[in-house]
């Protein structure tokens, strides 16, 4: 009876709180263009100039003969009139779309109802995912059990906490404990309700830190080298001040990490010696400093040197200058003097409004026609490249820190939940093999970013009555480009492939699942988001062989050191560039929109791709095995690579687990009509873009004997053209051409 009740409950919820809206058709003729989803309603139908254009509770959906632009409507950060009879939408993933009306009246009406659709919710009942998810319990009724399953992230990611505690082997009965002390979000609003601390720190004196730290975001222990004991900690930025306050117990708290480190060590050390035993601190007991000093000092004289505390890194993300004036708002830094063994770092990393900038200015970039004399010097002026290197270098240094000096090291920034998360997530990639699988990865965003406070809700924009631009930053897109940038140095190193992560971009602003809704796990559970709605990683998991990395390997690098400078980086051209997304089939074959005024014959050859294959993937990266290189060029193996991808893409739009909204702002079906208005700017592909990136950069003798050098297996020549294979392939086109 109690589940009758809650079917009936649920079929309530989709039915009546979530009503079908009437359809309005600007011509009777006129069919809703595409499949809808369950809960999806399209509100309107009308014509653009040579198209139909739709507008639903989810997408805008513009329908050509050949084309399609299919884009989420919390996707799109702005609609503007630039023209009398043209709109111009801006998308927060850097794409920029024109549409072009054939009378004034009609542009005004579809600009106001595109500004109302997009417009922040008022209450977060009305972002999609919620009739999506209520909707999709009512089809599925029958399997209620099926679709719950297919809604819900894996047990990995529902007991990540108590999994990842026993993985990393934390030493809970002498150096550190579980502290409830935010249970119910009590003490800290932004934090989860279990962090990891010394064990002698007591909940008190965490209570005394929380008041000093910004947002009482104190420091917790969030990862721990299994070989060595070193951890990484986190927190929000000490409220000294201009008065210089200090506060004894985050003094204490500081300085126990790095003895708790010690403590971590030694006691392993013994375990596997003797199997010895040792005192319970699990429930906050107090081990004094004398006590912590003497244990060390009855050790052998070999054994306390290994076992003496490392020298503890405080890696403060923000610039010394920017760090100093942080205290004129009753911010500021650690003064070493009162923290002994303890080294302060500034890192410089830019701050949310800098990074905004920087982002607007690279979308502008990537819409307008290339200059190819100049486009390198106009993309290092945008400074997005230049953004990613120094994140890249901040968690390489946590990396040596951890990794080579055994010392324990403490992130923060000003709150602790924008470039914090970046260097920590980005570090704990590079330590621990288990985040770059499908499901570590899911684990790592997790805790990272969804358990210690991103404020998604705020920098994506899709908050309730989230207005405030400058409360939006595309903070964790720039972390996703950084992976994306080891992706391409380290090919054999990742579970997933690009695709996965272009989806991932696309759905943190969708709102088609509730993973990134609200800004922190708090607001989460009193929306009760976890229960109505889908979880994205119901769609990115592990079985889904779409988003599998055929080159990885299990065996590939342990601790990865990339190459961080600005040269050795490359731009993103799957997110940023028009028709470049890897997640279609249909990408390889799409050519560079039509000049106008130009016919179809006049436009020019679409780029063959430049990479290397293998008749054996599974093999390639085993330097064992003697590789049989084939040209990219190869008719046949070009045909079977797109069956293949075919056959892997996601194909059902209606089931939850699957990918209602392919994502790609523009063509599934090849190249634009030469009178479509619907145009990403000036409209450039990925091929154009790339033989201009090729052409500028041709003559850096210096980055292609590095990029030569670092080619450690066959699978990592993937993403690169060398000249000697660029001259190659262009005789091969002018083969063709005579």
């Amino acid at each position: 009876q109690d589940e009758e009740t809650q079917h009936s409950l649920e079929c309530i919820q989709a039915n009546q709180i979530f009503p079908r809206k009437q359809l309005i058709r600007e011509d009777e003729n006129l069919q809703v263009p595409f499949i809808e989803l369950h809960g999806e309603s399209t509100e309107y139908v009308g014509r653009a100039e040579d198209a139909i254009i739709a507008l639903s509770n989810y997408r805008l959906h513009i329908k050509f003969k050949e084309s399609v632009v299919n884009v989420p409507l919390q996707l799109i950060e702005s609609v503007e009139c630039r023209d009398i009879f043209q709109l111009h939408l801006t998308c927060k993933d850097c794409k920029v779309m024109r549409c072009q009306f054939s009378t004034f009246e009609q542009c005004q009406d579809w600009l106001k109802r595109l500004n109302n659709a997009i417009r922040p919710p008022s209450k977060i009942e009305d972002l999609f995912s919620f009739a999506y998810h209520a909707w999709c319990m009512e089809v599925y009724a029958s399997e209620k059990e099926q679709h719950g399953d297919l809604c819900r992230p894996g047990e990995h990611v529902t007991s990540r906490f108590k999994n990842e505690v026993e993985r990393m082997g934390f030493d809970m009965n002498n150096a550190w404990r579980i502290s409830n002390i935010n249970e119910k979000y009590k003490l800290c609003g932004s934090y989860p309700q279990e962090i990891i601390v010394p064990a002698w720190i007591t909940d008190k004196e965490l209570e005394s830190v929380a008041s000093f730290r910004s947002w009482k975001r104190i420091p917790a222990v969030v990862y721990r080298h299994q070989s060595n004991g070193a951890v990484i900690s986190r927190c929000g930025q000490p409220e000294v001040s201009w008065w210089g306050w200090r506060n004894a117990d985050d003094e204490h708290l500081v300085q126990s990490v790095a003895k708790a480190c010690a403590s971590d060590s030694r006691s392993n050390s013994n375990k596997l010696m003797n199997g010895n035993c040792s005192r319970d601190f699990s429930n906050g007991g107090d081990l004094s400093d004398v006590e912590f000093d003497s244990s060390i000092s009855n050790a052998s004289g070999a054994e306390s040197l290994a076992i003496q505390p490392q020298k503890l890194l405080i890696l403060d993300a923000r610039s010394y200058a920017a760090a100093v004036a942080n205290r004129a708002k009753g911010g500021g830094c650690e003064c070493p003097e009162y923290y002994p063994n303890c080294e302060v770092l500034f890192m410089g990393m830019a701050n949310i409004h800098s990074i905004r900038k920087s982002f607007q200015s690279l979308r502008l970039l990537c819409t307008q026609m290339p200059d190819p004399g100049n486009w390198l010097s106009a993309l290092e002026s945008t400074k997005w490249l230049q953004h990613l290197s120094v994140l890249l270098k901040s968690a390489l240094l946590v990396v040596h820190a951890v990794d080579r000096d055994q010392r324990p090291v403490l992130v923060h920034c000003s709150d602790g939940w924008d470039r914090t998360p970046q260097i920590v997530a980005l570090a704990k990639l590079l330590l621990d093999p288990y985040y770059r699988t499908t499901e570590g990865f899911q684990v790592l965003v997790e805790t990272e970013w969804l358990d210690f406070g991103h404020k998604f809700a705020d920098r994506c924009g899709h908050g309730e009555n989230s207005d405030d631009l400058n409360e939006r930053c595309p903070v964790f897109l720039q972390w996703l480009d950084c992976v994306h940038q080891l992706q391409r140095q380290f090919p054999c190193s990742f579970e997933f492939n690009e695709a996965f992560l272009v989806k991932l971009v696309q759905h943190t602003y969708s709102c088609l699942f509730g993973t990134f809704l609200c800004n922190n796990a708090k607001e989460r559970g009193e929306k009760h988001t976890q229960e109505r709605t889908c979880s994205v990683w119901s769609l990115l998991r592990a079985a889904n062989k779409a988003f599998k990395n055929l080159l990885y390997s299990s065996q590939s690098e342990s601790v990865l050191y990339p190459v961080c400078h600005v040269r050795n980086l490359m731009l993103w051209s799957a997110v940023y560039l028009p028709c470049s997304s890897p997640s279609t089939p249909a990408d390889d074959t799409c050519a560079p929109y039509p000049v106008p005024g130009s016919s179809p014959e006049d436009q020019p050859l679409g780029r063959l791709p430049k990479t290397r294959s293998f008749d054996n993937l599974t093999t390639a990266c085993d330097s064992s095995v003697p590789t049989t290189n084939r040209r990219s060029s190869d008719p046949s193996l070009n045909e079977k690579w797109q069956e293949h991808r075919r056959s892997l893409e996601l194909s059902s739009l209606g089931n939850p687990g699957d990918d209602p909204f392919d994502g790609e702002s523009l063509s599934k079906q090849g190249r634009a009509p030469v009178g479509a208005e619907l145009s990403v700017a000036a409209g450039v592909a990925e091929g154009q873009m790339e033989n201009i990136l090729q052409e500028a950069t041709k003559d850096d003798v210096g980055l292609e004997e590095h990029l030569r050098g670092s080619l450690e297996t066959a699978g990592k020549g993937d993403e690169i053209a060398l000249d000697k294979e660029k001259r190659t392939e262009n005789l091969h086109l002018s083969e063709k051409a005579e």
